[in-house]
């Protein structure tokens, strides 16, 4: 039996990695997308401003960060499966919230996808009031995904899987409990932040904000982390 647990956890290790590097990959190739400028994200349609070239840039970076929730699926169920004797009516709580999570984040990737670049390429053939319409969409299509699924929705979802992973934790893997809190309550932080204000998660105007960015972004430590003791095999 324990091959097959190895081989698990190393298949799930493998799949968290993964999604860290399709994350990292997608944040570079939209970045790329809008000139490398993280405050251009506070206005989605200026994206329109750097030419219909820019529209497929758009779609891979847009379906990059879609792929990159999928992997997480099976760090979910396997987390669930390890500690469901644990909790018993907390486990499924966190397992619905970690695959709420890989859901939201999909399909918000989806629609930037399929719905970006096409008003995109669209903007340079159109009529003064076409362009003011693309630009327009674009806009609300960008702060809808940017802020209200990516900033806000899913970082609730995220945040009380994390919380509720470490406290399960908080015994066995003190330290790594630790980064767990934080990376939850950052999460939770966040979405709270981006929900009040309307603002972009990397829209930071003083150090609160950098604060709370800084604490949600150690989910990638916590994927890291978590990764690495499974191909060790020292979270069977």
């Amino acid at each position: 039996m324990r091959e097959p647990l190895v081989q698990r956890q190393r298949s799930v290790a493998g799949a968290t990695v993964l999604s860290v590097l399709l994350a990292t990959a997608a944040t570079v190739v939209l970045l790329a997308a809008y000139g490398f400028d993280p405050g251009a994200l506070a206005h989605p349609g200026s994206i329109v401003d750097k030419g219909a070239g820019v529209a497929q840039l758009f779609r891979w970076g847009a379906l990059l960060d879609m792929a990159s929730y999928l992997p997480l699926a099976p760090l979910v169920l396997y987390l669930h499966d390890r500690l469901r004797e644990r909790g018993a009516v907390l486990v499924p709580v966190l397992t619905a919230g970690g695959l709420a999570y890989v859901l939201i984040g999909g399909i918000g990737g989806a629609l930037l996808a399929s719905a970006g670049p096409p008003l995109v390429e669209g903007y340079a053939t159109a009529s003064d009031a076409g362009r003011e319409a693309a630009r327009l969409t674009l806009e609300t299509l960008g702060h809808a995904v940017f802020v209200g699924l990516f900033g806000t929705l899913e970082l609730i979802p995220l945040g009380v899987w994390l919380l509720g992973v470490g406290w399960l934790l908080r015994r066995e893997w003190p330290r790594f409990a630790v980064v767990s809190v934080i990376a939850g309550a950052g999460a939770l932080a966040s979405s709270a932040r981006s929900g009040l204000t309307g603002r972009t998660l990397v829209d930071v105007e003083g150090p609160l904000d950098l604060v709370i960015l800084s604490a949600a972004g150690l989910v990638i430590v916590w994927q890291l982390w978590l990764a690495a003791r499974l191909w060790r095999g020292s979270a069977g």
